[in-house]
This record gives structure tokens, sequence and C-alpha cells, in this order.
């Protein structure tokens, strides 16, 4: 038997030329068994290649079951060598091993610490070599670089061999850091047992750094590689391929050797030299496509000055800041937003790969599948845009009836991955009150990665509701009566009743604990929302009901302290929770309104220590509800806007009061003249002062009102007793002006 011989290629990650020639160098050498640097525990997947209708790009994930957080992604493009050298072997019918340190391995080494990073010297250079050979021959486009220094050469396996010679000057100047040499201790193990078989010409793909260890492997004892490799930890991993994407490619993602410019990439695999041509006619066609007048004359003087760019900087290609700047001048009309668009598209690349039903996928991911099928929903997951559930051209927004169980199963589907941290379906609204409803609408909008968010959410279980079950009853650290109280709801709507439960408890421990009455303030209309949805659901809240009934006394006593030495922000948002927690108190019509509530509104409107906002706030609360005369609202309207007090504490006063309706004053003109007669003797300096609160408050109000309000201005009711504002007469016919220009401005 003739000894085998061996031809080592060292590639460039994802590089398009070395892609080229790698497929020209196999076709002129006629393998008959290829090693490629891939996780030995992998091999299993890379044999799926060759049966299985992968559409790149794609990423194989080797995971830990138990953690699937650790975990290594090695995604795949068209124009990868290594996706080539496994397209070659499945048309020529050619084994393909992995000869790389198995993932298990690399795992154990990571977990325990045996891979530092302090250990990895001089890591960019060992992770793409002929990248920073390229940087350091002053090329920041590395393809340019190796078109120009390979392209000329026309023997396929000289240009590996010099490629090799390359990388073994570079390693003699270039310490190797202990993963490096584990694993390529590994790779010549696995060539050693390779050579014992019965091929006779072996193929070796890897990365260009690890070629001149594989060079001459008799060089090295394969009693020292084996002492090296004796007792290494492993783990127990598994594999399953997910879909990738050109964005998660791209160098910026963080994973892998990827690329900045996936799209331009695959230009150049598949046109070589005519990439240019091709691309800046792709970039033509989508701005034409986008409505803008752009003309193939465009596109042909765009290839020029590419070419002339690259002509003066003594190149005899252009690189992609020639594209860049020839697009810019040429198809852009120097519009940076239009070149963003094709940087976007052409450059960067929204391309996503798609992976078949009978790939090796984690188990969550089939369960998923199965429930898109059933649900019916398959027919929207990997459209990109937006997409409206059940939308039609009669009805675009659509939505879903929950009273229909298909409908129903489609709801409680999307909340479950919402709680999974995927975000496919956005819930909107159908009306201010459709608690109660039986219709949701949803907006679909499918995100690449969410193929990536179900390998990650795997952690939590084998389907999908019990992931999602999993997590939602899974404490965090940072969890408020809020934020317990929305996970509760969302539970509900994903139909994960126990969870629900587990939630509840960990809501009713947090609400007992908490002193913090605004925490409580800012949850408690949750738990109203929540009530008022199991109403109307049938789901079983008491227990929610008894929360509430436990926590409201307990915040009523805490207002008054809490209502005072607010900044303005905080006042705010004190406001506007307090708004919420009455209309929700108000909504239940609970007995402890009159034994709680209404006392500290009281107690609210009356204490000097509140702030003016929230003072003024809660005494229009209790007038609205009849808690407050008429007679008795003017009397401490009146004192609030007496002289003594400072404007702005008297303009946040009038925001509280006023807030978000200004029909009170149009009702009741003896509120209205108290408002009038204050803004009369201010003087100027005042009003300027206190304009932008008071703008503020009254832009609030409807259109309608707001004219209304104009009319007022213009021409005042009469009063009902004769009064006189004689310290400030001088002043008024100023303060109307300005008030009068104000409002004109706010009605438009």
């Amino acid at each position: 038997m003739s000894k085998a011989v061996c031809q080592v290629f060292g590639i460039r990650h994802h590089g398009p030329g070395s892609a080229r020639r790698l497929v020209q160098a196999l076709d002129n050498w006629q393998p008959d068994c290829i090693l490629i640097e891939f996780p030995a525990d992998a091999q299993g997947e890379l044999q799926q290649v060759a049966r299985l209708a992968l559409e790149p790009p794609v990423a194989l994930v080797i995971y830990a079951p138990d953690n699937i957080q650790q975990a290594f992604y090695y995604p795949f493009a068209r124009f990868s060598p290594e996706w080539q050298a496994l397209q070659w072997a499945a048309r020529h019918r050619v084994p393909v091993q992995a000869m790389d340190l198995p993932a298990g391995i690399q795992l154990a080494l990571r977990n325990q610490q045996q891979l530092r990073t302090d250990q990895r010297p001089n890591h960019t250079l060992q992770q793409d070599p002929l990248g920073e050979i390229a940087r350091l021959a002053g090329y920041d486009d590395r393809e340019q670089w190796w078109e120009l220094t390979f392209e000329q050469e026309t023997d396929d396996l000289a240009l590996f061999a010099a490629i090799n010679e390359l990388i073994q000057a570079l390693r003699t100047e270039s310490d190797n850091s202990r993963e490096t040499l584990l694993r390529e201790a590994w790779m010549r193990q696995q060539l050693r047992k390779t050579l014992r078989s019965s091929y006779q010409r072996i193929a070796i793909v890897c990365g260009a750094w690890h070629s001149p260890a594989l060079l001459e492997v008799a060089r090295f004892k394969a009693s020292s590689d084996q002492q090296v490799l004796k007792g290494l930890p492993k783990t127990k991993v598994n594999a399953a391929w997910i879909p990738w994407s050109y964005p998660s490619l791209a160098r910026e993602s963080g994973y892998g050797a990827g690329v900045h410019s996936p799209a331009w990439y695959e230009a150049l695999y598949d046109h070589g030299a005519g990439a240019v041509i091709y691309w800046m006619v792709r970039a033509a066609q989508l701005l034409r496509d986008e409505g803008m007048d752009v003309s193939p004359a465009h596109a042909q003087e765009g290839v020029r000055l590419a070419r002339t760019l690259a002509a003066m900087r003594e190149q005899r290609i252009p690189k992609l800041d020639d594209l860049r700047a020839a697009a810019l001048s040429t198809l852009c009309g120097g519009s940076e937003e239009r070149l963003a668009l094709i940087a976007q598209r052409l450059l960067l690349g929204e391309k996503v790969g798609t992976v078949p039903e009978n790939a090796s996928v984690v188990p969550l991911q089939k369960d998923l599948t199965q429930l898109l099928k059933t649900t019916r929903l398959n027919k929207y997951w990997g459209l990109t845009g937006e997409q409206w559930l059940k939308a039609n051209k009669t009805n675009p927004q659509g939505g879903i009836d929950l009273r229909e169980a298909n409908d129903l199963l489609k709801s409680q589907l999307l909340h479950q991955l919402l709680i999974l941290a995927i975000p496919w379906g956005r819930r909107q609204e159908a009306s201010a009150n459709d608690l109660g409803a039986f219709k949701e609408l949803w907006c679909l909008k499918w995100q690449p990665l969410f193929s990536l968010s179900v390998v990650e959410a795997a952690m939590w279980g084998n389907t999908v509701r019990e992931a999602a079950a999993n997590k939602l009853r899974q404490p965090t650290t940072d969890a408020n009566v809020l934020t317990l109280a929305q996970a509760v709801l969302l539970g509900l709507r994903a139909d994960l009743p126990a969870a629900v439960q587990a939630v509840i408890q960990q809501l009713r421990d947090r609400s007992a604990l908490t002193r913090d009455v605004q925490e409580l303030l800012a949850g408690l209309p949750a738990l109203i929302k929540i009530i008022q949805y199991g109403d109307a659901r049938k789901t079983d809240v008491t227990a929610l009901a008894l929360l509430v009934d436990e926590i409201t006394p307990r915040l009523a006593a805490g207002l008054p302290g809490a209502a005072t030495a607010l900044d303005e922000e905080a006042a705010q948002l004190f406001l506007r929770d307090l708004l919420a927690t009455h209309r929700g108190l108000c909504q239940l019509n609970l007995p402890l309104l009159d034994l709680h509530w209404w006392p500290a509104l009281q107690k609210l409107s009356t204490l000097p220590s509140t702030v003016p906002l929230v003072q003024g706030l809660a005494t229009r609360l209790l007038f609205d509800r009849e808690r407050l005369d008429l007679e008795t609202t003017s009397r401490r309207l009146d004192y609030a806007l007496s002289r003594g007090n400072e404007p702005l504490e008297v303009a946040n006063w009038i925001a509280g009061f006023l807030h978000g309706s200004g029909l009170l004053l149009l009702h009741h003109p003896a509120l209205w003249r108290l408002v009038d007669d204050w803004i009369a003797a201010l003087d100027m300096d005042e009003v300027q002062a206190v304009l932008p609160l008071l703008r503020r408050t009254f832009s609030q109000f409807s259109p309608r009102e707001r004219q209304q309000m104009l009319h007022l201005v213009q021409h005042p009711p009469a009063p009902a007793t004769p009064t006189t504002v004689a310290p400030a007469a001088h002043y008024r016919q100023d303060a109307l002006a300005e008030l009068l220009v104000g409002v004109k401005a706010w009605t438009g």
C-alpha cells in the first residue's frame, strides 16, 4: 500500500477569496478524505450537512445541556472556506472528519479557568493571521489585500504553500497560548489516526495559523502530544443547527471571526473581479426600488469613479472605502441617509439562513415548531417586517377572538414567548377599556436572532410552556411590587396557573416587607388591572383581591408622609401613580374607600407639607366625587391662590387641580374668576416665571376646551358680586394680553 499524502490548506475564516481558491485547489488535487478544523464531538452534525437542506448563513451551537449559556457558536456563510469544503465533499462523496479539540473539553477547561485570557498572547494574530498581515501591510480592507497578493498566482497548491511558509515565519516570532497548543496536539493525533487508515490523499482545511503545526506531523512526537492531552477534563455537550444572519455574522455581533460586510463578501465570492460592477448595479436598483431617481448611467459612473479612486492610490482594485465614496457621489447625490441604506442592505446585508426540521435542534425548538403549526402561526415565523396577525384588506390590523380555541392558543403562545424574552409579538390595546374584551391585536415582527434566543431559552425547559413557567416563577433580586404584578398578568395571559401562584406568593412577601410607599403606589394599579382581567376571563383572583385589601390601608396611611419634600420629577411621578391607583380603586368600589382612601386624600389636600402639585390633585379628586362641595373647593382654591404663596407653588397647585381636563373651570365660573384674578394680580416678572408651567397645564386640555377658554379671556363672565383688585389694576391689561397670546398658541 502506498504512503498517504497530506496537503494542508491554511484558510482565512469567512474569507471569500480563500474559499474560492480552496474549491479550485480541491478540484485540482481531488482528495479522498478531508479533515476540517472543527470540534471532534460535532462529527455527527458535520455529516448531516451532506443530507440536510441547510441554507447558509447557519451556525452550529455546541452547548452544555445543563447550562445552555455555556456554548460555542460556529457560524457558516456561503463564502466560508469550511462550508465550501463541506459542500465539495458532499458533491464528490468524500468523507469529512472533524479534527479539532472537542468542545466538551474546551468548555470544561473554561469552567475550571484553565484557559485564562492572560494565557492568550497575541490572540488577534492567532485568530486571523492573514487579516493581521493585511493590516500590517497597510490595508484596512483585508480581502483587497488577498486579491492583490494572491489572486495573480495561478497554481492553487503553490498559493497555499506560500501561505503556510508565511505563517511559519510569523509563528517563530509569537508564543502560542495553552489553548492553541492543546488544540494542535489533538489535531495531530487525529491526523495520525487518519494516516493509519486506507486514505491516499488527505486534505487538511484549517485556520492558517495552525497549518505549520500540521505540515510535518512527523516532527512532533506522538507521545508528547499524548502526554499534553492526558487527564483533560470533559463535560457533556449537545449540538444543534440554528439559523444565522449576516448581522450576526458581522464582527460587531461578537461571535467568532466575523466580517464587517458579509453582503459584500458574498458578492466577492460569487463574482470575483466583477463584484464592483455587480454591487454598484445592485445599489442603483435598491435606490430605484425606494423611489429615488437613479439611472444605469449613475451605476456606470459609480464603477468608473471607484476604479479611478483605486488607481489614484496606485491600487489595481477598489476597496470598500472607494465603493462608499463612489456611491455617495454618483448614486446618493451626497446624501448620507441614502448611503446608510445601501450599507445596511448591500454591505452588511439582511440575509437569514434556514434550518430544516429534520436537523439536530434543541428540544425547545422542536416544541416551538410544532406549536407554530398547531396555532397556524408558522406562516408568520421567519417573515421580516411588521405583520399584523390575521390582517386583511378590509381590516389591516386584523385581530384575534379569544373565544375561538385556536386564537386563544395563539395568544397564550405569544405571551409565553414574551416571558422567554422572545418578543416576536407586540400586543396592542384595542381600546382604553378593553380589559373585558375578547379581542386582541398583535403586531408580529420576526428577528433573525430569535432562533438564538430559543437556544438560550432552552435552559428553562424542553417545551415552551415548561420553559415559560420555570422562568416566570424564578425569583429575581430586583423584583418589586410593580414588576411582580406585571409578571402575574403576563402569566395569566400565558395560561400558566401554577407559575402564577408562585409569583403571587412572591408578590405577597414583597408587599408585606416593603416600606416604600412609592413602590406600593406604582404596583397597586397593576394588581387592580389583574383583578379586572381575571373577572373578564373567569380566573380566580381571590388571593389578589385580598392582597389589595391588605395593601390599601397601609398605602393610605403612608400617603401624607410620602407626598412631602418631592422635587418636580418625583412629584410628577407621584401624581401619575396616585391618579392611576385612585381610578383603579374607584372602579373596584371596595368598602375600604370610605374607611381609608377618602380620609387619606382629605389629608393630602389640607396638609401644608404636601407638595402643591399633589395637593391640587387631591382637591380635584375629592371635588369630582362630591366629597367637597363647590363652596369649600372655591375657598381652598382661593387660599391656594393667595398672594402670600409663591407664584410657582401656586402654578403647581393649579397644574394638579386641573390635571387632564379644564372642564372644571368652564362649568364653574366662580373657579374661573379666581384663577383669572390671580393671573391678573401677577406682575410681569412673575408672569414670565409661571407661564411655561401654565402653558404645559393648559396644553393637556382638548382643543374645544382651549377654544372656550380663549372666549372667556376675551369676554370675561360677569362677577357674581362686585369685586376690585385695585393693587393689581395696572398689571391686568399686560397680564391678560400675555395669557391671551399663550391661549391662542395652544389653540393653534
